[in-house]
């Protein structure tokens, strides 16, 4: 009696144990299909520790890791299902999108150079306001990238130049820092030095958090400026909606607030729309003041290589003018 007792005592510890094992892989498919794939990699990987070979299991794993950014994880997870199972059409699948991921990230790495043109109204019968910039995007190394500018400004029948230089470094897989510096020589209206530092944090799948910050020196006073903000993504990444405040303080005064609220629609890696807007302190001539615009634009691919640029905006300001401007490119891949 005690043997039957013993033996049905064991076979109920082994249903229960095989019950939490299978509401265990269920709930890692319920997260990945509620685009939660931190959960479910985690999941997955605890329910992977118990079953090594459950290669239905490694293939939800692969895709979780591959919704994560983590590429080599996820092709390894992928190789490992075909060497198992070599005609796993998910598993082959999943290595094609981590070929198209790679080629896709090889290929925003390969660098660009944009010319752009842009004039503003600024009405009051004051002459137009003109800028002619070029910027050249220069990857360095696998990780790094490295950004030099020059713009040309023309505002009241004076000339400025202004040099830039920006580093960005993906320093891991879910944290990006940059830190930039600029000049301009015979400075009247823009900072004759300015630095920069930066990052933008993934919290989660789709969500990046990012901080700015600045010191600009202008002829009339040092500005500083604090930029937080928040993206998410949506629809697998073609659609973007982000939220940035701003802190403006100059010498002697007390800081300013605002924000901007800005949406995106990338229906392809080369095509891009954007509207948005923003109210509160802005920096022109080294004057802050409060500023509220509306701007409009895009990206549009006319090659393979060649891209048009445009983007119109109206801005109105407290104290001065109100000012629309107009701003078109050519921007060419490397």
């Amino acid at each position: 009696m005690r043997t039957l007792l013993a033996g049905m005592l064991l076979a109920s510890l082994a249903n229960a144990s095989a019950f939490a094992q299978d509401t265990l892989y269920d709930r890692a498919i319920t997260a990945r299909q509620a685009d939660d794939p931190a959960l479910a990699a985690s999941l997955l990987e605890n329910w992977l520790a118990e079953n090594p070979y459950d290669v239905d299991a490694l293939v939800q794993y692969g895709y979780a890791l591959l919704a994560l950014g983590k590429i080599e994880e996820a092709e390894s997870a992928f190789q490992k299902v075909l060497r198992q199972a070599p005609e796993y059409a998910d598993a082959a699948q999943g290595l094609g999108l981590v070929a198209a991921r790679r080629e896709t990230e090889q290929a925003a790495r390969r660098g660009f150079l944009l010319v752009e043109g842009a004039l503003s109204n600024t009405g009051g019968g004051q002459d137009d306001w003109q800028e002619l910039g070029m910027l050249a995007s220069i990857p360095v190394g696998a990780h790094t990238t490295l950004d030099l500018s020059g713009t040309w400004y023309r505002r009241f029948g004076t000339e400025n130049v202004e040099l830039g230089i920006l580093g960005t470094h993906r320093a891991t897989e879910n944290l990006w820092l940059r830190a930039g510096a600029s000049i301009t020589p015979n400075a009247d209206f823009r900072p004759a030095t300015g630095i920069s530092a930066g990052l933008d944090f993934r919290v989660a799948s789709g969500t990046v958090a990012s901080f700015d910050s600045s010191w600009q020196s202008y002829s009339v006073q040092d500005v500083w400026t604090a930029r937080p903000g928040i993206t998410q993504y949506f629809g697998g990444g073609r659609f973007a909606a982000s939220l940035h405040g701003r802190v403006v303080a100059a010498d002697g005064a007390d800081a300013q607030i605002g924000g901007a609220l800005r949406a995106d629609y990338i229906p392809t890696e080369s095509t891009r729309l954007f509207i948005g807007a923003t109210t509160g302190p802005d920096t022109d001539l080294g004057v802050v003041r409060d500023t509220t615009s509306i701007f409009a634009g895009g990206e549009l691919l006319l090659t393979q290589n060649i891209s048009l640029t445009g983007s119109v905006a109206q801005e109105w300001r407290e104290n001065g003018f109100d000012r629309t401007e107009g701003r078109i490119g050519v921007k060419i891949s490397l």
